[in-house]
């Protein structure tokens, strides 16, 4: 076989054999796959709804504690329910000692002809008790009044030499003429409007009727509003059995005061001496309690205190707070139907003056009901909910039964009192039943004493009295009257 041959059949093998290797290959853009077993994840099984966490009270604050609770920590999901807010606020015992806001007061006393004798005379004595109590820079004015209102001491800056012209002023006031509280009131707020920045309080003295000026309720709501929105608690004293306790609650549970019932005179300088303490204790001014209600939440009732509104926002002007002093909101709320779960019901925060500090101060949180389908896990209504709702009753019926003496149905007045002392007894009872610790127990225990103590002597304070001479219809006694001013004034301190 010659070369040539050989050459041809080489290149015809190695051609055949690239066809070959080629024809086993795939090209480089070519990728095989083996067949892939898909794994589907397991199915993971519903959680349901996130575990229970009680968000039905807060407590929050320094100077002014506040502390929110729901009525109900949980809740029937699926239908429209009710529960209520509560909302405690308690000022600082010791914050007191580090105020060094000034006061200003204006001191405004009855001179109409009733007050003379032991009435006036003892009122004079305890304001001189207290415009010598008086810190240098706190500012007095002294205010008298009968059928006008009559300025003895401009609004002046305490010292040395102004508390003895002070104290002068009260000499040779005598006793004549009508009463016009309304006009009284009006002066005291005109003499505090003449400082700022100050705390304002006027002390209001009287025995008797308002028989000239303003007379009715709604026109003394509106000046305890006035007083309100300025800053400025009215803090009234009726003294004996014959003023109207209406009106002096009214004034002083509109503008964020308190009302006193003195029955003998000689007890003047005390209750002046107890207003003394609170006012130069103060350690905040300005509070408003802001309520602000989740979507869907509707406001049911503010009870006991006055209110405005703006949309879902509820505020409650709470006024001046001295040391330890306490003072309560109760709010009735509607909840529509929802799913099973955390419900938001409302956020609550506290703005005031912090004079402690000398700074705003604020404090505040939220609140949150659990809705459930199992009905044997909703809540029964917190026992210091339950309490405060007692205390609201129970005011009013002693204005109500007030209502009824006033009207001549002495049997009425006295079974409304009766019936709602049996009631309050059960309550007590079943509350009492609840496992509370020490200090909720002893809460409950001191508020539902106090509140059987109240209608106890309401009820023996409203025994029918006697015919009157010669077969007439019966008249009040002293006693009936005196129980009368005290129903009014344990009513407005369980408002509070």
């Amino acid at each position: 076989m010659n070369v040539k041959t050989v050459g041809a059949l080489a290149a015809l093998g190695m051609t055949l054999t690239s066809v070959t290797v080629w024809s086993v290959t795939p090209p480089a853009d070519i990728i095989t796959e083996e067949p892939v077993t898909v794994v589907e994840p397991p199915e993971e099984p519903d959680p349901g709804p996130a575990p229970f966490v009680d968000r039905s009270s807060f407590t929050d604050g320094a100077t002014l504690m506040l502390e929110g609770r729901l009525g109900h920590p949980k809740l029937q999901a699926g239908k429209a329910t009710e529960t209520y807010l509560l909302a405690n606020v308690t000022a600082d015992a010791q914050a007191a000692a580090g105020v060094q806001s000034a006061v200003n007061l204006s001191i405004v006393i009855d001179r109409s002809g009733s007050m003379k004798g032991k009435r006036l005379q003892n009122a004079l004595t305890a304001a001189r008790g207290m415009i010598t109590d008086l810190r240098d820079g706190d500012v007095v004015s002294v205010i008298t009044y009968n059928t006008e209102a009559e300025t003895l001491f401009a609004p002046t800056t305490i010292d040395a030499g102004s508390r003895q012209r002070a104290l002068a002023s009260l000499a040779n006031i005598v006793p004549k003429g009508d009463t016009c509280i309304s006009c009284a009131v009006d002066a005291g707020m005109a003499a505090v409007r003449q400082r700022s920045g100050m705390v304002d309080r006027i002390l209001l003295l009287t025995d008797g009727e308002p028989t000239k000026g303003v007379k009715e309720l709604p026109g003394f709501r509106t000046i305890a509003a006035k007083a309100r929105k300025m800053g400025c608690a009215i803090s009234s004293i009726g003294v004996d059995v014959d003023y109207n306790e209406r009106v002096l609650s009214e004034l002083a549970r509109g503008s964020n005061g308190r009302h006193h019932f003195v029955e003998n005179p000689e007890q003047l300088t005390a209750v002046f001496k107890q207003e003394r303490d609170a006012l130069l204790r103060t350690v905040a001014k300005g509070a408003e309690l802001v309520i602000e209600l989740a979507p869907g939440v509707q406001l049911g009732q503010v009870y006991d205190r006055t209110f405005r509104r703006d949309g879902n926002r509820i505020i409650v002007p709470l006024g001046t707070f001295s040391g330890a002093e306490k003072k309560t909101a109760l709010v009735r709320l509607a909840l529509p139907k929802g799913a099973e779960g955390e419900r938001a019901v409302a956020d609550i925060r506290m703005n005031y003056q912090d004079l402690a500090k000398g700074a705003p101060g604020k404090c505040g949180g939220s609140l949150a009901a659990w809705m459930t389908t199992d009905p044997a896990k909703q809540s029964e209504l917190d026992p210091l909910v339950a309490t405060r709702l007692e205390l609201s009753a129970t005011a009013g019926v002693l204005q109500t039964a007030n209502s009824l003496f006033a009207k001549g149905d002495f049997d009425g007045a006295q079974k409304s009192v009766q019936e709602k002392l049996a009631e309050l007894r059960k309550q007590r009872a079943a509350v009492a039943s609840r496992a509370l610790n020490e200090e909720d127990r002893t809460t409950v225990d001191k508020e539902f004493g106090r509140q059987v103590d109240a209608l106890g002597g309401a009820s023996q304070g409203f025994a029918k009295p006697p015919p009157a001479p010669g077969g007439g219809p019966p008249k009040p006694t002293r006693k009936n009257k005196a129980q009368t001013r005290s129903n009014a004034k344990n009513a407005d301190h369980f408002s509070l």
